[in-house]
């Protein structure tokens, strides 16, 4: 089934791509794949052991699945169906990679609006996809 990738991180731009890609979705008649991209991990801080670095790995994990299951909620009124997937790394790379696969017909995302001095120099995860992705990309703002 052909479906149209969010990436969502619970900011309001990205709840307002959200509504937006799930009431295409519904208006195309396809499907919504809500993707929400995980930082890798991090550095044991100090005197953090590899057990408590585990532990909160597995409460970033626990939150990224609770996100994705609230969100899938707002979209469900569409009347689209709804999938989600945690994805872990670069939230740029996450979102362009998945956007590969062949059921994915376009990404919808939100943009922070950085100013352009922030965009210069840290660049955002919304520009970055716009110009790796393969597949169309719509930034909600």
């Amino acid at each position: 089934m052909a479906r149209l990738l969010i990436a969502v991180d619970g900011s309001p731009p990205s709840l307002r791509a959200l509504e937006y890609g799930a009431s295409l979705a519904a208006k195309l008649g396809v499907g919504v794949l809500l993707l929400h991209a995980m930082p890798r991990g991090m550095l044991p801080l100090g005197g953090m052991t590899p057990a408590s670095l585990a532990e909160l790995l597995h409460t970033q994990e626990a939150e990224g699945k609770r996100l994705l299951a609230a969100l899938a909620d707002k979209a469900g009124p569409h009347g689209v169906e709804v999938e989600t997937e945690l994805g872990v790394g670069d939230a740029a790379a996450v979102i362009a990679g998945r956007a590969e696969a062949a059921d994915i017909q376009m990404v919808v995302m939100g943009s922070r609006g950085q100013g352009a001095v922030a965009r210069l120099l840290l660049g955002s995860v919304a520009t970055q996809v716009v110009h790796t992705a393969t597949k169309p990309v719509v930034v909600v703002r």
